[in-house]
């Protein structure tokens, strides 16, 4: 995966992590259950610090962490569905590249998302507890990201000036897909 030759050089850096419960959770690191937080950073846009990112060779060490990651994700039973993924699921791709000769770099990020589906409460049977919560939590964030999704879809169709609030801080998930 990486690329170099004399006067360029790539690099792909993958990281997984989990929303669960609108909470950030690495899925790569070895110490599970840490909490992380979503920043802003100037030159990289949406940040986690700490989230672990590793460098990848080959499409075999992205396999390698995604099989990492899945098995850490967080799943659980329902009336729904017997093995039911209780977060969305985030794997971020970045490559960075560096021109040696006109001493420019370049950055590009890719974002793909499973996201955990939405559930009737009464068709889920979720009881009072870990799995009521779990289903208003994934219930808040798709319909979030329904708001922040209408949003753009109606400021496509206006003049720069005219342009409505994203409400992109309404939920974990959002912010996170920001830029």
């Amino acid at each position: 995966i990486c690329f170099k030759n004399t006067s360029e050089s790539f690099t792909v850096i993958v990281s997984m992590l989990e929303i669960y419960n609108e909470n950030v959770y690495d899925l790569l690191s070895d110490e599970q259950g840490i909490k992380l937080k979503v920043q802003q950073s100037e030159t990289e846009g949406t940040v986690i610090p700490n989230l672990k990112e590793t460098v990848c060779y080959s499409v075999d060490d992205v396999t390698s962490l995604i099989n990492i990651g899945t098995k850490n994700r967080s799943v659980g039973k329902t009336d729904s569905n017997e093995h039911s993924s209780r977060s969305h699921l985030v794997v971020q791709v970045k490559v960075k590249g560096i021109n040696k000769i006109e001493n420019k770099r370049t950055f590009g990020k890719l974002t793909l998302v499973d996201l955990a589906g939405s559930e009737r409460l009464s068709r889920s049977n979720a009881k009072p507890g870990i799995r009521l919560k779990e289903t208003q939590h994934i219930n808040k964030s798709l319909s979030a990201l329904s708001d922040v999704m209408n949003s753009l879809g109606a400021n496509s169709n206006k003049s720069t000036s005219n342009h409505q609030h994203i409400p992109y801080r309404n939920s974990v998930l959002t912010y996170l897909l920001k830029d």
